[in-house]
């Protein structure tokens, strides 16, 4: 019997919990929402872009938003169900049977781990997904201006826009570049005109970037003709083509690991290093989403442990600030240990763990403090 009672406290506490986590999440995804479509009306205003397309870009980008904010989500969710039940003095009937702080909130951190893992193996990807193609809609509006380096099993892809003459994209091909991407090996270049059509390609041995310029040594020219064939022009020549890329511009445009889902960002990494470029960056992202239900779960119990504060003490008001305070301030101590293990100062097990691991240790210091009175 005591057993079926249990049960039944534990559910209708998942029960209240997840519906505190969907009307933060609803909230929080609405202001979110309008606030980056207002944003995009800005940017997209003077473009071909419609007000359905703007909508379109604007979900597009929602799940990337949503699913950093999402450890604020199950914080706030968590200081609410529980201040919820302090309210209606339910907390005070759970504690005098003899229910602990910590056996409370076991449910809640459950969940929470839980839906770590399904963010981390599911929604990952989908987010991923959600915001190259945004990026993708994004540019059809801006007329493809912007770059994007890639990588597969061929070696380094950079596309980037003409800037002289007549408008249209040269895509580079290079079997390996070097840590910066100033410099690629093996390259060849194909270029389009503005209707997309194949005009010409460009071998060389090396191609060097320079001041707004790709400098080609040694390099063969082809035309190609109305058959569809390649005629070599000429050969050996040095070739200076204008871009507007830097150095910076290359290494940020393949630089966001959240474009890779969590299941295929460890190829990525390998073809990343195996064409020269350094992995570091991603490699923090990846242990920053195996630590991701740890965080989780110290963002509910943080919201916990400053809900379950006994009521006689008052200042609830001040309960709920002190709680989104050290929601933020684990953001920050989280931001601050990554930017550390991007830049090499510290391991990376030690920048994507340490800040989940610590909020845990402290938060459940707290409840062992209440719970001693």
């Amino acid at each position: 019997m005591a057993g079926r009672h249990a049960m039944t406290l534990w559910r209708y506490i998942l029960r209240g919990f997840l519906r505190a986590v969907l009307i933060v999440f609803a909230v929080i995804a609405f202001i979110l929402s309008l606030f980056a479509f207002v944003e995009n009306l800005r940017r997209f205003g003077e473009t071909d872009a419609s007000t359905g397309d703007i909508v379109s870009i604007t979900l597009l980008q929602a799940p990337e938003a949503l699913y950093q904010v999402f450890p604020l989500v199950l914080m706030l969710a968590s200081l609410l169900t529980f201040l919820r039940f302090a309210r209606t003095s339910e907390l005070v009937v759970i504690r005098a049977a003899g229910v602990s702080a910590l056996r409370l909130i076991a449910i809640p951190v459950f969940a929470s781990l839980v839906l770590g893992v399904v963010f981390v193996g599911v929604v990952n990807p989908f987010v991923a997904a959600s915001i190259k193609r945004g990026l993708a809609l994004g540019d059809e509006f801006r007329h493809g201006d912007a770059s994007m380096l890639s990588f597969s099993s061929d070696g380094v892809w950079l596309r980037q826009a003409d800037t002289q003459g007549e408008t249209g994209q040269t895509v580079i091909q290079a079997e390996r570049g070097n840590a910066d991407g100033s410099v690629l090996s093996q390259v060849r270049l194909y270029r389009f005109d503005s209707a997309g059509t194949l005009y010409a390609r460009i071998d060389a041995p090396t191609a060097r970037l320079g001041a707004q310029v790709w400098i080609l040594e040694d390099a063969t020219v082809w035309v190609a003709t109305e058959d569809g064939r390649f005629d070599r022009i000429s050969s050996g020549d040095r070739i200076e083509l204008p871009t507007e890329l830097t150095s910076q511009q290359i290494l940020e445009s393949f630089s966001r690991p959240e474009m890779v889902g969590f299941w295929a960002l460890g190829a990525f990494i390998s073809q990343m290093e195996d064409s020269g470029f350094s992995g570091q960056r991603h490699r923090l992202f990846l242990q920053s989403e195996l630590a991701k239900p740890a965080l989780f779960a110290a963002m509910v119990l943080i919201g916990s442990a400053f809900a379950l504060r006994p009521t006689r003490f008052g200042q609830t008001g001040v309960m709920i600030l002190l709680a989104i305070l050290a929601g933020f301030s684990l953001y920050f101590l989280k931001d601050f240990a990554e930017t550390l293990g991007a830049q090499g100062q510290i391991p990376l097990i030690v920048a994507a763990w340490t800040p989940p691991v610590a909020a845990i240790l402290l938060a459940l210091g707290l409840l062992l403090h209440l719970e001693d009175g």
